[in-house]
């Protein structure tokens, strides 16, 4: 099982994007550490205090506890400290879990791959090519983002809204993003779709299917698939975020939608989830490298993203991880099949970077068993443990500087992101999805949340040459959309209405720039990007 697994994984080319039955934690487990340091594992928290939001870590071999801590406050209320069997809300670390029953679903002829989606999901409409099945755990249906659509509609996330009313605003969309399998975007729309169809087709609700055929047999007691947002929930840990120099409550209380999330999991629970990877308790042999296949474009480029979960590389080995990221909580599961080694860690604070984290841990834990750091030149600093960017502070770049990043940009396999800038910081944006990105030197910037380390200086044919510093070799390209055109706001001034998101926004030009205003939600900012 092993050498088939750490076979796969190393068929898998380097990802820059963009983006776990074991016995319970007991003196005994704890006092069989061997290659574990306690203290070197500890260190990559130590910025933590005792007394403000905080993380969880979990070290697991083939999902036996190794080691297992918290840090800081579980709930700042009641002063209570996060601990192993603090219960976190996991964010896109949820999508293994979906991916895990829609194969268990597809093994038992429940559901077909293959499937189009309106054979479950008679709302939606024909589309000129058809979305499939595959499409959506793949993330190359093209089917619009509902956190997006909500967005765009001025509807807060923390508004309530039913399974049907989202499934409804999807369904709503008249065209796709692209044709299915074109191209990879990251969609929460596609897994969303995902726990319906499961439902659909099996009768049993994801959390329902989820219980019965993984998390009970594997003894997961405090894990919960969040779909019933008025449910108590036994040793839940609350999101904060720092607002103004003070401590304010961040947290998915009303968000209670399921498949590309909502799966609320401990450090103890997701050691018996990842016990399941090595003895596949749960799906028989052969049920986690059915979990690695990927992505396929039409032309025919394998992706690195397989059943909910990436498959890449780190210091010359191969891994299987997923991040997760909403309100305040981040985490990040972070698997090294060939030495049976997983690092889990769960924050419940927005500035954590549980993905730099995990990998830190794992160096403590794997040491030279990786390959070494290798050394980068540019900026005379060692990359790839963890993204061990330079200590001192960002250099002081002039506007001129700053605004080279500043754009929309198209990378490879189609991922479209932007940059904008904030006086003199610089933020990262995909879909919904917005993280400060760090200045490293005048042609270079990270995302540490996502292990993005990137160089700007090499400029061919219009198109800026981007390497990923920490993963060595691998680079990519990407082109400027709009690049070198000025926005005239007057020819966008008015009123529109939008029949697929049931929404009104007032597009006005102020003294401080083009504003957009819908009758909810504040106004938004408006950035140029193409005339169209």
């Amino acid at each position: 099982m092993r050498s088939r697994l750490a076979s796969a994984c190393r068929r898998a080319p380097t990802f820059l994007a963009v983006l776990a039955a074991a016995t319970a934690l007991d003196p005994a487990a704890a006092s069989a550490i061997q290659d574990v340091d306690p203290a070197a594992v500890d260190a990559v928290f130590a910025d933590i205090d005792a007394d403000v939001p905080g993380c969880a870590v979990g070290v697991y071999d083939a999902g036996e506890v190794l080691y297992a801590n918290g840090y800081g406050l579980a709930n700042a209320d009641y002063g209570l400290p996060i601990t192993p069997q603090s219960v976190f809300y996991l964010g896109s670390v949820g999508k293994q879990f979906t991916a895990a029953a829609v194969l268990h679903a597809v093994q038992a002829g429940h559901i077909s791959l293959d499937d189009p989606v309106q054979k479950w999901i008679t709302e939606m409409p024909d589309y000129d090519a058809p979305v499939t099945v595959r499409h959506l755990v793949h993330h190359t249906s093209g089917v619009r983002d509902y956190l997006t659509l909500m967005s765009l509609a001025a509807i807060a996330i923390e508004t309530p809204m039913s399974d049907a009313a989202v499934t409804e605003l999807i369904a709503r969309q008249e065209g796709l993003n692209f044709t299915p399998g074109d191209r990879y975007l990251y969609s929460n729309s596609g897994y969303f779709l995902l726990a319906e169809i499961v439902e659909r087709a099996t009768g049993s609700t994801l959390r329902q299917y989820l219980e019965e055929h993984f998390l009970g047999p594997l003894g997961m007691e405090s894990t919960r698939v969040n779909d019933d947002r008025r449910e108590p929930m036994p040793n839940r840990v609350v999101g904060y975020r720092v607002v103004d120099g003070e401590l304010r409550m961040d947290h998915p209380w009303t968000f209670d939608k399921v498949g590309s999330g909502g799966v609320y999991s401990s450090i103890e629970d997701m050691a018996r989830w990842d016990r399941n990877w090595f003895t596949e308790e749960v799906g028989g042999a052969g049920f986690s490298e059915a979990l690695l296949q990927r992505g396929v474009l039409n032309d025919g480029t394998e992706l690195p993203y397989a059943f909910g979960l990436g498959v890449r590389e780190y210091r010359g080995a191969p891994i299987v991880e997923h991040g997760g990221s909403l309100m305040a909580f981040r985490s990040q599961l972070l698997r090294f099949p060939e030495h049976e080694i997983t690092t889990m860690v769960a924050c419940s604070f927005p500035t954590a970077d549980a993905g730099a984290r995990a990998r830190r841990v794992a160096d403590a834990v794997l040491g030279d068993r990786l390959e070494p750091v290798v050394a980068d030149d540019a900026a005379a600093a060692p990359t790839g443990a963890a993204m061990d960017l330079p200590d001192a502070p960002p250099p002081s770049l002039t506007d001129e500087q700053l605004d080279r990043f500043v754009g929309a940009w198209r990378a490879s396999m189609g991922i479209e992101i932007a940059i904008e800038r904030e006086g003199s910081n610089l933020f990262f944006l995909q879909g919904p999805q917005r993280a400060p990105l760090r200045i490293v030197a005048e042609d270079r910037v990270a995302l540490p949340m996502a292990q993005i380390d990137m160089r700007f200086s090499d400029l061919r044919d219009g198109r800026y040459h981007h390497q990923d510093v920490t993963q060595g070799p691998s680079s990519f390209t990407a082109e400027r959309i709009g690049a070198g055109d000025e926005a005239d706001w007057s020819q966008y001034t008015g009123t529109y209405y939008s029949s697929e998101l049931d929404v009104t926004w007032e597009i006005v030009v102020t003294d401080d720039g083009a504003l957009a205003r819908a009758a909810a939600g504040p106004e938004r900012t408006l950035g140029y990007v193409s005339p169209d």
